[in-house]
C-alpha cells in the first residue's frame, strides 16, 4: 500500500477546471417530507464520488469510520501498462466524439439536461435479483441498459462505444484525508448486441489486467508536468476524435441497516467533461437505488433529452 500526500487525480481535475470545464460532482438530497431535491456540488478537485458523499453524510452527523475499499489492489507497475497496451490494440473503437459531442460553445456550470429516478426498496431488490440471475454485477446490468438508452440519438447507433468507469483505489493508495481523490478508471467498449454477461466479462478482464492501476500510473507520470502544460494537453486532447462517451459511476450500497438518522434519500452523478455526451450515476442508500443522468452543458438548450434517456433506461431495466 502506497501513501501519498498529493492526490494525483486532483491535479488533473484542477487542470480540467482551468481548461474551462465544470468539475462539480452532483449530489441530491431528496427530502421525504417535501419530495423536493436539494442539489449540492462537491468539487472533483477535492474529492472523488465516494469521498464527496462521505463528506456530506458526515456533515449531517453520520458516523462513517471506514469508506469502501478496493477488491483489486496493486498488481505492480510494468505489467499493468504492458497488458493495457496489448489489449488496446485488439479492439478498435468505431464510435468517435464527432458522433455524439456537440460543437457549440456552452457556459461553464451545472448542466440543465438532468433527470433522476428513485426506486422503491422492493424494486431495488428485484434489480439485484435480476443481476444475480444473469450472474453479473448490478454495475454490468445497469450499464448495458444505459448504453442501449442513449444510442438512438447517436450518429452511429451501432458503433463500438467506450464508457469510462471510475474505480475506487482505497486500500491500494491512501491519502491523509480519506475523502480525497482515491480514484482511477477503466474503459469498457460496448457493442449494441453485448449482453450484461459480455460487459461483465470485459470489465473483469480489465480489472484482472490491472488497467485501473495502469491508468493511475499514467496519471502519475503526467503529474510531473506543470499545471499550464496539463491544461494545454487537456485542451489539445478535446480536439482529438478519440474519447469516451461519458462516465458511469456507482457509489455502491450505503446504510443498508438504516443506522443513519433521517428518512431522506440521495442522488448522485459524476461531472461531464468536454468531448463527453453525458454522465450517469447510481447510489443505493437505505436499500433504495437511485439513478441520475446529466448531459454535457452543450445540451442545455434541449434539456428534455436527459429525461428521454432516463425513461428508456428504466424501461430497459424492467
Amino acid at each position: 500500500m502506497r501513501r501519498s500526500s498529493s492526490p494525483i487525480a486532483s491535479q488533473w481535475f484542477q487542470a480540467t477546471e482551468a481548461a474551462g470545464e465544470f468539475m462539480g460532482i452532483r449530489y441530491g438530497r431528496l427530502r421525504k417530507e417535501t419530495e423536493e431535491v436539494e442539489w449540492s456540488f462537491v468539487s472533483h478537485c477535492d474529492c472523488d464520488g465516494i469521498g464527496g458523499f462521505a463528506r456530506l453524510l458526515r456533515e449531517g452527523g453520520a458516523d462513517l469510520a471506514t469508506l469502501p475499499r478496493t477488491r483489486k489492489p496493486n498488481r505492480g507497475i510494468i505489467l499493468p501498462l504492458w497488458r493495457m497496451w496489448q489489449a488496446s490494440r485488439k479492439q478498435k473503437i468505431s464510435g468517435a466524439r464527432r458522433d455524439w459531442a456537440l460543437t457549440t460553445n456552452s457556459e461553464t456550470g451545472p448542466s440543465k439536461a438532468l433527470a433522476w429516478h428513485l426506486f422503491s426498496e422492493a424494486k431495488t431488490e428485484k434489480i439485484r435479483q435480476a443481476s444475480r440471475l444473469e450472474k453479473v454485477t448490478v454495475n454490468s446490468f445497469l450499464l448495458k441498459h444505459l448504453d442501449q438508452a442513449i444510442r438512438p440519438e447517436l450518429q452511429k447507433p451501432a458503433a463500438l462505444l467506450p464508457w469510462m468507469i471510475p474505480v475506487n483505489l482505497r486500500g491500494d493508495v491512501e491519502h491523509a484525508d480519506d475523502t480525497e481523490n482515491h480514484v482511477s478508471f477503466i474503459e469498457a467498449r460496448l457493442r449494441p448486441q453485448d449482453s450484461a454477461a459480455d460487459i461483465q466479462q470485459q470489465i473483469s478482464e480489465c480489472l484482472e489486467r490491472g488497467e485501473h492501476r495502469a491508468n493511475y500510473l499514467l496519471l502519475g507520470l503526467g503529474g510531473l508536468l506543470s499545471q499550464r502544460a496539463k491544461v494545454k494537453m487537456i485542451t489539445k486532447n478535446r480536439k482529438r476524435s478519440e474519447g469516451n462517451i461519458g462516465a458511469f459511476s456507482n457509489l455502491g450500497v450505503w446504510d443498508s441497516e438504516k443506522a443513519i438518522a433521517g428518512d431522506d434519500s440521495w442522488l448522485f452523478c459524476p461531472p461531464v467533461a468536454g468531448g463527453q455526451l453525458l454522465g450517469a450515476g447510481c447510489v443505493t442508500f437505505r436499500n433504495r437505488m437511485s439513478l441520475t443522468i446529466q448531459g454535457h452543458a452543450s445540451l442545455n438548450e434541449r434539456p428534455e433529452i436527459a429525461e428521454t434517456w432516463m425513461q428508456r433506461w428504466i424501461e430497459g431495466i424492467g
